[in-house]
């Protein structure tokens, strides 16, 4: 692995630079075509925003991944991964579609819903998928459901990237944090793949968070945070070797633990808010204001405490997922987990009850 990294490092500056320089180019496109995010009673921003940012940072993770293909190293890299590449390619290039007109046009949720399970079927259908269940010592082979839960996986966390993009920077700084751990957890695991991508996304992602953080110039948009969702899901069930992938509870998984249990409980709240069954499953994936990062920016006042906040809980289940992956940590990353568990409930809740009080007491007075 020592012989990638040079190559490696070159890719991560490339993306980073490319990144940061073509963002200022999708700006003034961003402008020009009315791509423009307006505040509203749902969103934090006061100012009027350019979206499409997500643009430059899928350039920033493409274009050096090409141009260090002529790196004798770098093709190495590339060469023992072809499969899994082409399936990105192509999974990729539904997202981005989706992403782009839903910021030009506005997308409603049964269509992203399509587009999304289409894009997890190519994964799916090219390996990236859990074959088995491994627990305790005990392992079930999953079959055909394996490929059912994975797509139902990949789905999900494409979801969960895309919600969680509501305040500047958020949904950069917390898929940076997350990318650096898969990255370290792909070393430990010589996944040679996810060494790659997750070098590239980081290095993408670093060069856009100077334009998107607070107050942020550019948002990424639904054309980055659903690009970056399905790298991410990926990535966390892509097989480093010619094994099963097991669905353990360890690993990426914990890494992406903020924003899947985030939301996974605003779709619970939203599932109960509706009669129908139609409606109820429609009403899951619509917008508003019950997310983790509203609760906090609420409670602070201050969106800057609110990310730091988060960021902080992102980094526990970062760090929890990697040492999980080595035996003689095990323990100590599942303890980091559960402490970075019980404080994003805290926070979530606590607060809640907080409200709460203050709602009766202005009831009574």
């Amino acid at each position: 692995m020592l012989k990638y990294s040079i190559p490696l490092l070159l890719l991560f500056i490339a993306c980073a630079v490319t990144s940061f320089i073509t963002t200022a180019a999708v700006k003034r496109i961003a402008e020009e075509v009315g791509a423009i995010d307006h505040p509203n009673e749902r969103k934090q921003h006061l100012e009027s925003t350019p979206r499409m940012g997500g643009l430059a940072i899928i350039f920033g993770f493409g274009f050096p991944l090409m141009l260090l293909a002529a790196n004798t190293h770098a093709a190495g890299l590339v060469s023992k991964n072809l499969t899994y590449l082409f399936a990105v390619l192509a999974s990729g290039s539904l997202i981005v579609g989706l992403g782009v007109y839903d910021d030009l046009l506005g997308s409603d949720a049964p269509k992203k819903f399509l587009v999304q399970t289409a894009a997890a079927i190519i994964l799916v259908s090219f390996g990236f998928h859990f074959s088995v269940v491994s627990f305790g010592g005990v392992t079930i082979q999953l079959g055909i459901l394996g490929s059912v839960v994975s797509v139902i996986w990949i789905v999900f966390v494409i979801n969960a990237v895309n919600f969680i993009d509501g305040i500047d920077s958020l949904a950069t700084l917390v898929s940076i944090t997350i990318a650096v751990a898969f990255g370290v957890i792909a070393v430990l695991r010589a996944d040679v793949f996810s060494i790659v991508i997750m070098t590239s996304l980081a290095g993408s992602l670093i060069g856009f968070y100077r334009w998107n953080r607070p107050p942020a110039k550019i948002f990424m948009g639904d054309s980055g945070s659903l690009f970056i969702g399905l790298l991410l899901a990926a990535c966390s069930i892509a097989r480093p070797i010619k094994s099963p992938t097991a669905l353990i509870v360890g690993g990426p998984m914990l890494a992406l633990a903020l924003p899947v249990l985030d939301t996974l409980i605003v779709m619970k709240q939203r599932f109960g808010s509706e009669t129908s069954l139609g409606a109820r499953i429609v009403h899951m994936f619509n917008a508003d204001r019950r997310h983790f990062h509203h609760i906090l920016v609420e409670k602070y006042g201050s969106i800057g405490k609110a990310i730091l906040s988060i960021w902080f809980i992102t980094l526990l289940f970062a760090i929890s997922a990697v040492l999980t992956v080595i035996d003689r940590t095990k323990i100590a990353g599942y303890t980091i987990g559960v402490v970075g568990l019980v404080v994003m409930v805290f926070f979530r809740y606590w607060f809640r009850r907080g409200d709460v009080r203050a709602a009766a007491v202005e009831r009574q007075a």
